[in-house]
């Protein structure tokens, strides 16, 4: 066992030296900034897709969308995920510059890497929000338009990578203990997931100009989707197990249930796209026999808004285990962190996904669902970008918060402290096996 997993189950405290937080009655201390570049993590890149999902749900707002007040707020939203993401570079940067060594650990822990579909997620949720844009202020063009293209073919390649390379680190850990399973295993699949988003959307960007490489990429987006989708399908199923059967997650972790909720909202209202664009696409095809015949489009359209419909009704069912599992550890999440920030991507991709229903059956329900949700999404990303700002001064927020031990731990620790003062050793044996790092890092706090 690791140093972060003991830390998790409760066995070991992370050292009061350098996890730096707020106690009650007293002020924090300054974190300086190569502190917290050491403390850095690919959790960081939560604020890129919360912010940039954000502009996209005032963008797709199903009410007034033509107004010129809704257009500054998201082109204001995009230029604000613009500078995390460059913020979030430069750390990087100097993260392995300075500390080469952590930054490793981060590409091979299996504890640390999950988090990395977030950076690919980010970088495909820019450029959904750059095409959005663009079509807002009436900006685009063919050379701005390939630009986009070329970027995202780079994500997509990106994608693959995090997504299997993930997938073989937790393959090696061998663990047995199904509790184990965690919520932000599915964060490397997110990557192909919103990746292919991107892909559908400048696909029907393409439709019109290029109606061959719009098809062909449409294709591609579509297996690339799919292969995602059965794989956090899979990965989803296995957590709801693990909350049957042990309880919810502890700490900040339990925050990370809600990245269940992200393929399903993702999914679906890639979906949807994938749907629209082959409606549209394959009457181009003609002859008798599927695929060739006129109604191939509309019958896959079908399907992939049967599929979406699916996946938004297994949406409220994640929200309403999301927001059980949260209320039921609520006493033990410590003070505010970068993890809150998870909270805002995965609303904000099933608000998009309800306006999207909304869009196409033409119904008032789903457009005033999927505007309840937006409002709930912008007030939510309000709230941390206003409490990150303290905690961003301060230093707090790059310092991951100490574990709240259970009932369960407490017991056992004083169970064992009893035990220990009448033999000593057995609690020096069991200390020894535990590899202690001073410098803790916070790779397994989501």
């Amino acid at each position: 066992m690791n140093d972060t997993e003991a830390q998790i189950n409760g066995e070991i405290e992370p050292p009061l030296p350098e996890q730096t937080f707020r106690e009650k009655g007293k002020s924090a201390r300054y974190v300086p900034w190569r502190e917290r570049i050491k403390h850095f993590s690919w959790q960081w890149d939560a604020l890129v897709t919360g912010t940039a999902v954000t502009s996209s749900c005032i963008h797709m707002f199903p009410y007034h969308n033509d107004s010129q007040a809704l257009k500054i707020i998201a082109l204001v939203v995009f230029l604000i995920s613009l500078i995390f993401f460059v913020f979030n570079t430069i750390c990087k940067a100097a993260k392995a510059i300075i500390y080469p060594k952590d930054a490793w650990n981060h590409l091979t822990d299996p504890s640390k890497n999950a988090f990395s579909g977030f950076f690919a997620v980010g970088n495909a949720s820019l450029l959904d929000t750059a095409a959005n844009i663009s079509a807002d202020w009436h900006m685009g063009s063919n050379r701005y338009l390939f630009f986009l293209y070329g970027l995202w073919w780079a994500n997509s390649i990106l994608a693959y990578f995090i997504a299997f390379g993930v997938m073989y680190s937790i393959l090696g850990q061998k663990s047995r203990n199904l509790e184990k399973v965690m919520a932000i295993w599915v964060v490397p699949c997110l990557a192909m997931i919103a990746t292919s988003t991107c892909g559908g959307i400048l696909a029907g960007l393409l439709a019109p100009h290029f109606p061959n490489l719009a098809l062909i990429t449409t294709g591609y987006t579509l297996t690339m989707g799919l292969i995602a989708l059965s794989i956090t399908t899979m990965i989803t199923f296995g957590f709801l197990l693990r909350l049957f059967l042990h309880g919810a997650p502890d700490g900040m972790i339990v925050l990370g249930t809600f990245n269940t909720l992200t393929p399903l909202g993702q999914g679906g209202f890639s979906l949807l796209v994938y749907g629209s664009n082959l409606e549209k696409l394959m009457p181009n095809r003609t002859g008798e026999n599927f695929p060739q015949s006129a109604i191939s489009g509309q019958l896959l359209y079908a399907l992939c808004f049967g599929l979406a419909y699916l996946m938004w009704c297994a949406g409220l069912v994640w929200i309403i285990i999301s927001t059980l599992s949260i209320i039921r550890r609520m006493k033990r999440i410590p003070r505010f962190w970068v993890s809150h920030w998870c909270l805002v991507f995965p609303n904000g991709t099933f608000a998009l996904l309800s306006v999207q229903l909304g869009n196409i059956l033409q119904s008032r329900f789903y457009h005033g669902f999927g505007a309840a949700w937006s409002i709930l999404v912008f007030v939510m990303w309000t709230s941390v970008v206003l409490r990150s700002i303290p905690a961003f001064i301060e230093g707090s927020m790059f310092v991951p918060p100490p574990h709240k031990p259970s009932r369960k731990q407490r017991r056992d620790n004083e169970k064992y402290g009893h035990a220990s003062a009448r033999a000593p050793s057995l609690q020096s044996c069991a200390l020894s096996h535990i590899s202690f790092n001073p410098h803790g890092d916070n790779g397994a706090f989501v």
